[in-house]
């Protein structure tokens, strides 16, 4: 779907905010692959079935008991939304993303932590990140890109590709981040949940 011409476009710090990350466990995977190896093809659009994410979770440590989690946290890997935020999600275009349940435990695998979860596989990539636009990339020794967590509004510059087709993608090289359109963004924040997704505004340039 098109944006409007005066649309923005947003980024998340989530997985770069060290706050979202929370202290569980999972069991290996069905399909072989480690859980560092699933959070790196999730955080660079790679479509991937359920198959590819636990379907539980477990709390490390046995001294604290887990509450009820964030609209969005990083659990074992996976970005874990809520309930809420899943339903939210839905109504927009999420293109080849999905959402996966997700069970969230405390230290003994049997007590569930309170709420609904879901894995979210972000499935979706844009070719609309203007690295010469941006003054604070660095450009890591695999050939990654990585903007600083303490970003504000307009430092990440994306072309006008970035307007349409799906409401939430990512843009390699550019590693650690996922963007949002306007209206998806409005949404969220309107259901209360701009803190855990940590907004950053785009700027939209054309041409060259």
């Amino acid at each position: 779907m098109t944006q409007s011409q005066n649309a923005r476009v947003w980024a998340s710090r989530a997985f770069m905010d060290s706050t979202r990350i929370k202290g569980f466990t999972a069991d290996p995977l069905p399909s072989g692959m480690s859980l560092g190896q699933m959070a790196e093809l999730n955080e660079t659009g790679e479509r991937m079935s359920a198959e590819h994410f636990p379907k539980e979770v477990f709390a490390k440590y046995p001294d604290k008991k887990e509450k009820k989690q964030a609209d969005l946290v990083l659990a074992a890997g996976a970005v874990v939304v809520s309930a809420a935020c899943a339903d939210v999600l839905r109504q927009f275009d999420l293109g080849h993303s999905s959402l996966y349940p997700i069970k969230l435990f405390q230290h003994d695998r049997k007590t569930p932590v309170e709420g609904e979860y879901f894995c979210l596989n972000i499935g979706e990539r844009k070719d609309v990140f203007r690295p010469e636009h941006s003054p604070l990339v660095k450009v890591l020794g695999s050939g990654r890109l990585k903007m600083p967590p303490y970003l504000q509004d307009d430092d990440i510059a994306v072309s006008p590709a970035a307007l349409c087709g799906p409401d939430l993608w990512v843009s390699p090289p550019l590693s650690r981040m996922f963007f949002l359109s306007d209206r998806l963004t409005e949404a969220l924040r309107a259901a209360k949940m701009s803190r855990v997704f940590g907004f950053r505004a785009c700027r939209i340039v054309q041409g060259n």
